[in-house]
């Protein structure tokens, strides 16, 4: 195989640089045929990668899980084996999918080549591998735009406690599996994957390639109660909250009168939302793990 690798350098506050540096050097001196590109910019994976999908049996991303999102969708319409290198703050799709975290155990995974099918997501026209949030997450990582010091779901935990203060949810209209549901949600997380903000298992009991989503749906509660849950959901166990639903389904629109938050992937995809289409595309993603 030949690999064309997407490193992000801004990844894990600056891990990215130091990981691609040794990356390549590693990969001469394994003699592996190879072509390495830095990101730039916000989206410019996405063109890095739609670029390389053209010439390369294998794009890897190099980076967190929003620089896996962008080479996502520079990748998925043309077929092309996909693999990760997880170096950012949260890393939930690589928690999913099983590859390690640390540097030198990822890579082996990688030139083993073993690979596999997995079900991603569209919302609207975007392409995500592990997960929407939409509501009170959104606005977590509006916030979390603003932390500087911290690193790993610390960044989350912070920025969960500095969003609470402010936040205030709006009246959503759900449908899916036949029903609609119109509540005051406080929050609605949409799982290809297990966990969100790092290590936070919102739908714990996701596969990543059942053709289903795992829906949590959170109503609106005391501050207390958002914070006695928080602390659960490190373990999962907040689903047995009455106030908290879980469901499984492979498609969901979720429409307001209001405008209402949405991240994709844990990258903001806007606060400005009035209707959100959504729907799984099973098996649509080969990665390599």
């Amino acid at each position: 195989m030949n690999y064309y690798f997407i490193v992000n350098p801004v990844s894990g506050r600056g891990r990215g640089k130091v990981l691609g540096q040794r990356l390549a050097e590693r990969l001469s001196r394994l003699s592996i045929n190879f072509e390495m590109v830095w990101t730039e910019r916000p989206g410019h994976a996405i063109e890095l990668a739609e670029r390389g999908a053209r010439a390369h049996s294998v794009v890897v991303a190099v980076g967190g899980d929003g620089t896996m999102n962008e080479v996502l969708n520079g990748v998925v319409e043309s077929g092309t084996a996909l693999g990760l290198i997880p170096v950012g703050s949260g890393n939930d799709f690589a928690r999913a999918v099983n590859i390690p975290f640390d540097f030198d155990q990822a890579l082996e995974v990688l030139l083993k080549g073993r690979k596999r099918k997995v079900d991603i997501g569209k919302a609207n026209e975007r392409y995500f591998h592990n997960g929407v949030g939409i509501g009170f997450d959104a606005w977590v990582v509006h916030t979390s735009l603003g932390v500087k010091r911290l690193r790993g779901n610390a960044i989350y935990l912070y920025s969960v406690l500095r969003t609470l203060m402010k936040y205030k949810p709006v009246p959503l209209e759900l449908s899916f599996n036949g029903s609609v549901k119109i509540d005051d949600y406080f929050m609605i997380s949409v799982g290809n994957g297990v966990s969100m903000g790092g290590g936070f298992y919102l739908t714990p009991d996701a596969e990543i390639d059942d053709s289903l989503f795992d829906l949590c749906l959170i109503q609106n509660m005391p501050t207390v109660s958002i914070l006695r849950n928080l602390i659960k959901v490190y373990s999962g166990t907040h689903k047995e909250d009455p106030r908290v639903e879980m469901h499984r389904t492979d498609r969901l629109r979720v429409e307001s009168r209001q405008l209402f938050g949405v991240h994709v992937d844990g990258e903001l995809f806007s606060l400005s939302v009035q209707k959100l289409d959504i729907e799984i595309i099973p098996r649509g993603l080969e990665i390599i793990c």
